[in-house]
């Protein structure tokens, strides 16, 4: 207890003049628009990615049109800015409970991003196949899920419940995801899927609370 106690007060600053003009408190109006934008980017990132990842499969198994893999590769692109613009809105909603995990959620959904666009130029310049890219984004994104769950945990801005699926999910898409790295299993078929079963639930709730129920903003506010 004492441990989480002195954590708390590590992450979590005392609140200055200066940080409440660089960070002012978020309105319930705000906090509203934010919620609808988190859900909007979360299953934008989702769909993009999955859409864009058929359609680089299909170009290098069928030998589809050229036209196929610009279009995955421009999907890769379009999931990179909603998972950037996730955590640029999540980063303004958590920095008053969990500064440092709310810079560190930020960073890794930049550095997602970056890893998509490296994908995408390799598969354009490359015109190889590469299956294994998808393991590459998974680490990066179930980092930032673990983050996000345990900074969502900490601030109550949603359900306890849900936070602790993303806790207990993510961790398992990331054991997942590195033993896919050594040919252990494999998480695009078969039995492997179901590492990505319990993350992906958590990806796609929490939009639809966000959706029905926005951040719990008595939370926010107070």
């Amino acid at each position: 207890m004492k441990t989480a106690m002195l954590d708390r007060s590590m992450e979590k600053p005392p609140i200055t003049s200066v940080t409440a003009m660089s960070a002012p408190t978020p309105t319930t109006t705000s906090v509203s628009k934010t919620a609808v934008l988190v859900g909007l980017c979360f299953l934008t990132a989702t769909f993009t990615f999955a859409i864009a990842n058929a359609l680089i499969r299909s170009y290098f198994s069928s030998a589809t049109a050229h036209n196929a893999l610009i279009a995955g590769v421009l999907l890769l692109g379009g999931c990179g800015l909603a998972v950037v613009a996730n955590g640029a809105a999540m980063r303004r909603i958590l920095t008053p409970y969990a500064p440092i995990r709310s810079r560190a959620y930020f960073l890794l959904r930049v550095t997602e991003c970056l890893t998509l666009v490296a994908v995408g130029l390799y598969f354009l310049t490359s015109h190889a196949p590469w299956n294994a890219y998808v393991l590459a984004v998974y680490a990066v994104s179930g980092a930032a899920g673990l983050v996000l769950s345990s900074a969502l945990l900490t601030s109550g801005i949603v359900p306890r419940n849900l936070s602790m699926l993303g806790l207990i999910g993510y961790p398992v898409f990331l054991v997942g995801t590195i033993l896919a790295m050594f040919n252990l299993i494999d998480v695009t078929h078969g039995a492997g899927m179901l590492a990505l079963v319990p993350g992906g639930l958590f990806e796609l709730i929490l939009p639809v609370w966000l959706f029905a129920k926005g951040f719990i903003s008595h939370q926010i506010e107070g």
